[in-house]
């Protein structure tokens, strides 16, 4: 699957491991389920760490390993399903994670802007996806009602002047 970050195509160095957690973890940039995270001795880990963060599950559960992270992935399990846009957000703004937010799933372009509005940094597109699609949809829109964790100015109050 291509990687997008700001609109462009970027390698994916990290190895997605599913299932059982091997013990040791490989010496590489991994991610691994949440739900095996708490078998692991994050302390002891020097190389990269990212979780595969279900989408049921509070972001709160993340706050003794955020720290240690360097990659959340969050998924969107179908179209309808925008759970992960409420995670990232709380993510970001709560427990202030600096690291890199990937979002993967069932994702359009037209939902670019709204994925970095809320604290995406990468997506995880579909092999079949249009990137030319993707790349238009980062631009579609240079103003925003909204905030967001970007801190952007917003046109407050235009829609009243108008």
């Amino acid at each position: 699957m291509p990687l997008l970050k700001n609109g462009e195509i970027m390698p994916d160095s990290w190895m997605v491991i599913e299932g059982d957690v091997p013990s040791p973890l490989p010496p590489e940039s991994v991610i691994v389920p949440f739900a095996h995270l708490s078998e692991i001795d994050i302390n002891t880990i020097s190389h990269p760490l990212g979780v595969l963060f279900p989408c049921d599950q509070d972001v709160d559960a993340l706050k003794p390993y955020v720290d240690r992270l360097e990659l959340i992935v969050l998924q969107f399990p179908a179209f309808k399903d925008g759970r992960a846009f409420s995670q990232a957000r709380k993510i970001r703004e709560q427990l202030k994670f600096m690291g890199e937010l990937r979002a993967t799933g069932h994702l359009l372009s037209d939902q670019y802007q709204f994925l970095i509005r809320v604290g995406f940094t990468t997506v995880s597109v579909p092999d079949t996806a249009n990137i030319q699609s993707w790349q238009k949809a980062m631009h579609d829109f240079t103003e925003a009602y909204q905030p967001s964790v970007l801190g952007e100015k917003r046109l407050s109050g235009l829609r009243w002047k108008v």
